[in-house]
């Protein structure tokens, strides 16, 4: 951990107010709690989809006697590393991360493991090559089966063209995070069984609606005749169905794409543009994990690594979708 990282997390300990170590709290009575503190360090809280994890995180550590605290990176790789090293100053009894960058983060593994405090993966793994390499450790990995998702999503497109169509195909990725890698070789590993299906474009879409909408003007006006685009994030996934419709391509241009809110579910139902996708279940990747925790700081043995189902979504399916989604319409 480097000095300048090290600094700021040491102001935000002094900043805020500081869990006392192992978890016991003061309460506003001044009493004391002794409910073991769990620090989670997400990758943002302005994603519905992290915001809906947050929630499960909290109500479901409460069940399990655990004070789930919960901190968001918002995109910046070095506030997420400053947040752990906070985490590893108040001694809490374990972190659970879902990485900004799966390399960087081996880093605050090895920090964690230095300190004796249990590493978990929410959502997105670490690179585990590196770890191997750094000999950092992890306990377990809960997070959804990502790559199968995205076999799914390919699966719909073929579906949707038909296995003899000749196809233009832009991806609109998240480069950086093991998760969206594993759907990105799923959905790849489809299309490329067909000899009409070509990728001619793959730009980054920062799980942002803004840059969704933004790669997705410049991947249609460098591509005229782009048929489809599939993006590995809902959010981004929005932007897109903005700039195919903003740009009077319904009915040339469709979109395919991870689609765990209700807002891109909608989407879907409606069809004009959102053809078809495949949602996460985040409330249930936290419920489980929580579950773990506790059951690791209660010297009982879990698994390294926990694949949460993902599920199709079509216009047949989405109104029996939505009752599982989150957020807004």
């Amino acid at each position: 951990m480097t000095k300048k990282v090290i600094g700021l997390a040491l102001g935000t300990v002094l900043a805020s107010m500081a869990i006392a170590g192992c978890g016991t709290t003061q309460t506003a009575a001044g009493t004391t709690s002794h409910s073991k503190v769990i620090g989670v360090s997400m990758y943002s809280l302005t994603n519905p989809y992290f915001a809906a994890m947050k929630k499960s995180f909290i109500e479901n550590g409460k069940k399990d006697g655990l004070q789930v605290e919960v901190e968001a990176s918002n995109g910046d790789q070095s506030t997420q590393l400053a947040q752990i090293e906070t985490f590893i100053q108040q001694h809490v009894a374990a972190v659970a991360i879902v990485p900004q960058d799966s390399n960087s983060i081996v880093t605050a593994i090895k920090e964690l493991n230095q300190a004796h405090i249990p590493v978990f993966f929410v959502d997105s793994n670490a690179n585990t090559k590196l770890m191997a390499q750094d000999g950092a450790h992890e306990v377990e990995v809960v997070e959804s089966n990502n790559y199968t998702g995205g076999q799914t999503v390919g699966q719909e497109m073929v579906d949707h063209y038909g296995k003899n169509a000749h196809v233009e195909i832009g991806i609109v990725n998240f480069p950086t995070a093991s998760s969206t890698q594993e759907r990105d070789a799923g959905f790849l590993s489809v299309i490329h069984q067909y000899p009409g299906y070509h990728v001619v474009s793959t730009l980054d879409g920062n799980v942002s609606p803004v840059t969704g909408l933004q790669v997705a003007t410049d991947m249609m006006e460098a591509h005229p005749h782009l048929q489809a685009i599939f993006s590995d994030t809902g959010p981004a996934a929005l932007g897109v169905d903005q700039a195919i419709t903003s740009m009077h391509k319904q009915g040339q241009v469709d979109l395919f794409a991870f689609s765990s809110a209700r807002q891109n579910i909608a989407e879907i139902e409606n069809n004009s543009v959102y053809k078809a996708g495949a949602m996460q279940q985040p409330k249930v990747e936290a419920q489980v994990e929580v579950a773990n925790i506790a059951k690791y700081l209660d010297h009982k043995s879990v698994p390294s690594r926990v694949l949460i189902p993902v599920l199709g979504v079509t216009k047949a399916n989405a109104a029996s979708r939505l009752p599982l989604s989150f957020g807004k319409v």
